[in-house]
């Protein structure tokens, strides 16, 4: 948050991580119903787990010039090399 100089604040964005992912389109199902709802398209993107670091809903996920909003609480997965988390994301409105 900036103090915008009237008493209030406006909020700004705050790099946390910059990091290498795995990201993944998730396939919807091709039946009539969810094609005719217009489901988002969701992303599922794993990191490597660090110290001091756990996305949630609140930060937000710039990729492609793009930004998405985490949309579940991440999973901690066990990978060959170390501890994955694992977690969802959608186009931000």
């Amino acid at each position: 948050m900036v103090s915008d100089g009237y008493g209030g604040y406006t909020p700004k964005p705050l790099l946390e991580l910059k990091t290498w992912a795995r990201i993944e389109q998730l396939k919807v199902s091709a039946n009539i119903e969810q094609a005719q709802m217009q489901l988002p398209t969701v992303y599922r993107v794993g990191v490597m787990l660090r110290a001091g670091f756990m996305p949630s809903v609140q930060h937000i996920v710039k990729w492609r010039e793009k930004n998405y909003r985490i949309i579940n609480a991440p999973i901690v997965e066990n990978v060959r090399y170390g501890k994955e988390l694992v977690f969802d994301i959608t186009a931000k409105d």
